[in-house]
Parts: C-alpha cells; sequence; structure tokens
C-alpha cells in the first residue's frame, strides 16, 4: 500500500508540474530576449514541434529530479512512454481538428497540450503500478530516451524542411533571429 501511495504522488507532482511548468514555459524564450540556450530547450516560434517542447522539457526536468528518491522498476520505460505520447497525441489532436475548422483555436491547443500530457501521465501511472520489470522495455526506454532527447536538442537549431517544423505566422524554421 505504501508503494502505491508514492506512486501516487509522484504522479500527481509530475502531472501537476509539466502541465503548469510547460504552459508557463511557452514565454520564456521571449522574456529571455531570445536567448538562444533558451530557445533550444523551450518553444522558440509557434510550429508544431516547438510547440511539443511544453511537455518534453519539464518531463525531462521532473523525471531527472525524482530519481533521485523515487524508486520503480518500471521506472525508465514509464520515463519514455511520457515524454513519447504528447508528441505523438499533440500534432494528431492539432492536425485533425484544425482539418475541420480550418484554423487554430488558442482555447482548444491549450485543452490539446492538457489533455495530452494528462493521457500520458495516466499511461505512466499504470506502467508504474505495474512491478513486472522487462528487460527489453528498459532497454527501449532508454533507446527511446536518447533519440527523444537528441531530436529535442537538434531540431530546433537545424529544424527539417517539414511543416511540423515550420512557424505558421513567420513561415520560418527554428530560432528567430532577432
Amino acid at each position: 500500500m505504501k508503494h502505491n501511495k508514492k506512486i501516487y504522488i509522484f504522479f500527481t507532482i509530475g502531472l501537476i508540474f509539466v502541465i503548469g511548468f510547460g504552459a508557463l514555459s511557452h514565454f520564456f524564450y521571449e522574456w529571455s530576449e531570445y536567448n538562444e540556450i533558451i530557445g533550444i530547450l523551450f518553444p522558440a516560434n509557434e510550429s508544431t514541434w516547438e510547440h511539443l517542447k511544453l511537455a518534453i522539457f519539464p518531463t525531462i526536468i521532473y523525471f531527472v529530479i525524482a530519481s533521485f528518491s523515487f524508486k520503480n522498476t518500471n521506472y525508465i520505460f514509464a520515463f519514455f512512454i511520457t515524454l513519447l505520447l504528447p508528441m505523438i497525441l499533440t500534432p494528431c489532436i492539432f492536425y485533425i481538428y484544425t482539418f475541420f475548422t480550418n484554423k487554430s483555436i488558442l482555447i482548444v491547443d491549450i485543452i490539446t497540450f492538457v489533455v495530452s500530457v494528462i493521457i500520458a501521465w495516466l499511461c505512466c501511472l499504470f506502467i508504474l503500478k505495474h512491478n513486472k520489470n522487462h528487460k527489453i522495455l528498459d532497454i527501449i526506454g532508454a533507446v527511446g530516451i536518447v533519440t527523444i532527447v537528441v531530436c529535442y536538442l537538434l531540431f530546433t537549431s537545424y529544424p527539417p524542411n517539414n511543416f511540423l517544423f515550420e512557424d505558421p505566422i513567420t513561415k520560418s524554421f527554428g530560432l528567430k533571429n532577432i
């Protein structure tokens, strides 16, 4: 029972942290007067890719800090899934609804972010509550985390020429040259 209580505390604090810090981080690049390092870590334009950073960096911060005090056999795989799901769900929901509305609606975008993060954290909770450790899941999780982090750090400075990376307002890619 005590183990489940720790999982629920980890889950609740993580969910609140990622949603709160993620939402606030939307403004960090502008507030930093377009500091390149801040732009690599936090959204640097209005592209879909950059908005994924709202969930990525806060999740990384939380899982790394929590790893010092929270132990679970499925931690690495849960970490990976919690990073991955918003990266899949956010664009899917966004492009489906904008297909029908022909425009982006701010409140729907915010709800999309929150729903994607909630779903990711519910999956994290489910994974953490199952105590069976499968080594292959640890390997998949570790490789997945490294891949996401490398892409996360690389694609702001060197964005592919793809609609996911294009700022719909400026029609530019990557960091703003201000």
